[in-house]
Formats: C-alpha cells, structure tokens, sequence
C-alpha cells in the first residue's frame, strides 16, 4: 500500500532528484496512481530479497531506460523509516561533499568491519558507473534470512568498496542497535529519520521518545507517521506506546528483560 508515510519520504526525495521505485510487494489497483509525479519509474512484486532486491530491480530498470551519465550521484534508499524529520537536502549536501565516492546516512562501526548502513546509500560517478557496481546489483538473490542479507550484501557491498581502494563514509556513526533505540537522541543530533522498528522493540519502552519526536516535527510529517504507524501496528497499540509516562518506560523496559532472559532455553 501506498501509505502517507511514504509519500511523505517520495516528496521530500522527489525535491532532490530523480527517483525509480521497486517495491517488495505487489501494488492494488489504482496505488500507483498516487506517484504519479513523483517517480519517474514505480513497480512493485513480492521478492522476498529485501533491500537489495528491490534496489537490483531499480537499478536494472534505470540502465535500460535512463541515461546515467547524465547523473552525478545515484542513491539507494528503502522505506524502513519513518521521515525525512527535517529539510532532506541539507544532508545530501553534506554526504556529496564528504570527497567520498561511496557514503550513507548511517555507518555502522563493527568490532571487526565498519560497514555502511543499507537503507540510506548514496554513490559517485566512480563507483555506480563501474562494472562491479552493476555486476553486484545484478547478482543479488533471495537468501535464508535477513542476517544473510545483511552479512552478505550489506557487509559485502562495503567490503568491495575496501577491495578496491575506494574510500566511504557516513553522517553518523551509529554502533551498536542505536538506531533502532535512541530515536529521541538521534533525533536531537538532527537525524532526519525513525526507524520504524523503533515501534516494536524493547516492549513498548521507546514510545515516550517517540512521542517526544513526534511533537517536534511539522504536523505533516506526524499526521503521515501516525496514520501509517496506526495502520501498521494498530491504533489502539500506537495509542498505548505514545501514552508513556517515565515510570511507565521504566516498567515496560523491565518487563521486557525479565521476558528476555526467562525466555533464554
């Protein structure tokens, strides 16, 4: 479905440049006709291949009917955000002139491999002109799980990127799971974006700073948030979460371990 949230990140990205969609879903009747305006290119079918499937059907449909030398930066960018939050601009002003050919919104600093994070990328000349960069695209397939997903195209992708002495970067370091449980603090940082996971996890006990997140944006960009959200996960849910007092986080963070470890075989 196309939701609000959705054509809330379309408009914003639509201001930036040229976009084609492949979605992981097949599209009812008459939701494509919402884009029109927006995408240059919209398609969708279930794959099962995650972001990287997705991001190989739009890149097999911008070789055969665009001109990519006409382009300085190419993007890859999945909806598992709430957002932009702010002006969306401004940071790919700042990623494109970081003098990296390869960056993201988010770069994750593993104890062993720095990668960068997958839902937000973007890439010169240098690198989405190459062969490799295509060849990889091309040779995406649906795997046993997200973690072989991750390990082997996310991590792999930046993994060719060291190979072949290409430098990368990112905006923010985000160790760890920081992403998905510090909305409010990133948010404060000026990371223009929820992730929409950040709903679910830790038992409910984020929905205080998300609630707090919400209450600072444009009424736009929460009505959109707020009605996907409900649609999501279920207005009667989305209501309980943002009805957090502190306590109430302290508690629904406690229970939550107390499940986590007495759930351990």
């Amino acid at each position: 479905m196309v939701g609000s949230s959705l054509l809330w990140y379309l408009e914003a990205l639509s201001r930036c440049g040229d976009i084609v969609l492949a979605a992981d879903t097949g599209f009812r009747d008459g939701e494509l006709e919402k884009l029109k305006g927006l995408c240059l290119h919209a398609e969708g079918c279930a794959h099962g291949e995650y972001d990287f499937g997705s991001y190989k059907r739009g890149w097999r449909h911008a070789c055969s009917s665009l001109d990519m030398r006409a382009y300085d930066f190419v993007y890859l960018v999945n909806d598992s955000v709430f957002g932009p939050l702010y002006d969306l601009s401004p940071y790919l002003e700042r990623m494109e002139g970081m003098g990296c050919q390869a960056f993201a919104l988010g770069i994750h600093p593993g104890r062993h491999s720095t990668h960068l994070q997958s839902w937000f990328m973007g890439f010169g000349r240098e690198v989405f002109t190459a062969s490799w960069f295509g060849s990889f695209l091309l040779s995406v397939e649906r795997q046993g799980s997200k973690e072989d997903v991750c390990e082997k195209y996310e991590s792999g992708l930046t993994r060719l990127l060291s190979a072949g002495g290409i430098s990368f970067g990112g905006l923010y370091s985000l160790p760890g799971k920081s992403v998905y449980n510090s909305p409010y603090r990133l948010y404060r940082r000026g990371f223009p974006f929820v992730k929409k996971s950040a709903f679910t996890r830790h038992g409910g006990s984020l929905g205080r700073q998300l609630r707090a997140v919400l209450d600072s944006v444009p009424d736009g960009c929460r009505n959109a948030v707020l009605e996907d959200a409900s649609r999501l996960f279920g207005r009667e849910y989305v209501g309980w979460l943002l009805s957090c007092s502190p306590s109430g986080a302290a508690r629904r963070y406690l229970h939550y371990l107390f499940r986590k470890v007495f759930s351990r075989p």
